[in-house]
């Protein structure tokens, strides 16, 4: 547990959160491993776990029937799938593994457990959650532009 403390203590995502918050947080989470070209998720799955990236590189794809859209890389120390953690929704992207990986997680109903008694916890996560995810857009939207036609 004092190992993934200190993982949680060095993130952005979770550097403005108060110690005893984060050590529930880093007791209730899961270290996995992914193999390198091994996907994470897909886009449309209901999975109900965040990321912290220990090691290693994943990509941000797009999949369309036809082709896919290559729109951020992660890598260590960075914290993706925070969304599932607020609400039961569908994974809106894709994550690949570009290199081996190691993760930790924490599930919906862990992070819930932490929420009910310090729900100030969402709001410093959801922020930059929300600002990525805006940026992952309008890297979506520039790369179908030359495919939409208005008018």
């Amino acid at each position: 547990m004092s190992a993934n403390l200190e993982i949680f203590r060095n993130v952005s995502a979770f550097s403005g959160i108060p110690i005893d918050r984060l050590k529930l947080l880093a007791y209730l989470s899961k270290r996995v491993n992914f193999k390198a070209g091994e996907f994470v998720f897909h886009h449309g799955d209901l999975d109900d776990k965040a990321y912290l990236i220990l090691s290693g590189k994943v990509q941000v794809i797009r999949e369309f029937p036809d082709h896919s859209i290559l729109l951020h890389e992660f890598k260590e120390g960075d914290f993706f799938g925070g969304l599932v953690l607020l609400s039961d929704i569908k994974r809106l992207f894709s994550i690949k593994a570009l290199t081996d990986l190691e993760c930790l997680t924490i599930s919906r109903k862990s992070f819930q457990k932490v929420l009910m008694q310090f729900p100030e916890i969402a709001l410093k996560l959801l922020n930059p959650t929300i600002k990525r995810m805006v940026q992952m857009e309008e890297r979506l939207l520039q790369a179908q532009s030359d495919q939409c036609i208005y008018g």
